[in-house]
């Protein structure tokens, strides 16, 4: 899975539900476009598919199967996104010298997928915690 970058809300617009009905960029396009990490895609330029600025994302939105109200986030079980803000943590550290500065984590949540007060996600050490959650009852839960 390669997290590549959307150039407009045009360009968001022009993509395509896959399977999941997830919008997705077109195969032919994926060539085209810049990864989000200084690796992964290869431009049919030959040029690697990263960005050569020192920017940075400014924030991710997670996906989740459910949430609690201490920010963690249960996943869909492949680590996909843990995996990605891991290599981006040590990009933003080695390349850019910001120490420990990622971008806003937020989760989208149906109210149905928030847990009680009592209940808890179970996490480990390569757990990714939310800087806010945002529910579809309107209510944001932040740190």
């Amino acid at each position: 899975m390669n997290m590549v970058s959307l150039q407009s809300k045009e360009d968001y617009e022009s993509l395509h539900p896959d399977a999941w009905g997830i919008p997705t960029p077109s195969k032919a396009s994926i060539s085209e476009r810049n990864s989000c990490l200084n690796d992964d895609v290869v431009r049919s330029d030959g040029l690697a598919g990263a960005s050569t600025s020192n920017e940075s994302l400014d924030m991710v939105v997670m996906p989740g199967m459910a949430f609690d109200e201490e920010l963690a986030r249960l996943g869909h079980g492949k680590g996909y996104y843990d995996f990605f803000l891991n290599k981006l943590h040590q990009q933003v550290n080695v390349a850019h010298g910001k120490e420990n500065q990622m971008p806003f984590l937020v989760g989208l949540a149906l109210k149905e997928q928030l847990l009680k007060t009592e209940q808890k996600i179970p996490t480990d050490a390569s757990d990714w915690p939310l800087d806010a959650l945002i529910v579809g009852d309107g209510s944001v839960i932040r740190k």
